[in-house]
């Protein structure tokens, strides 16, 4: 009886652990993976930002672009859609 227990406990720990898994994980993609719809857009409203890293993200359903950078010594991120609408803007703190 005590082994069934455990057994039933590392089953379901393996199948808790399995469906935690966070497939919405942002991936880091190079700046050729950037539409340039979205390059020209991030470009014409950050025009001094330095450091720019790109994101493959998600905004609900929507595939977005998230680039982190810094501006004014400030650390952002902003995202756009693929055709290069602004979706949002936050601090990257």
């Amino acid at each position: 009886m005590k082994k069934l227990i455990v057994l039933i406990g590392f089953g379901l720990s393996v199948f808790l652990g399995q469906s935690c898994n966070d497939d919405t994980t942002d991936k880091d993609v190079t700046t050729n993976d950037v539409p340039a719809s979205v390059q020209s857009a991030f470009s014409a409203k950050y025009s001094t930002a330095t450091d720019v890293k790109w994101e493959d993200a998600k905004e609900d359903t929507t595939q977005t672009f998230k680039a982190k950078f810094v501006i004014n010594g400030k650390k952002m991120k902003a995202e756009f859609d693929r055709n290069g609408n602004f979706v949002k803007e936050e601090d990257d703190n």
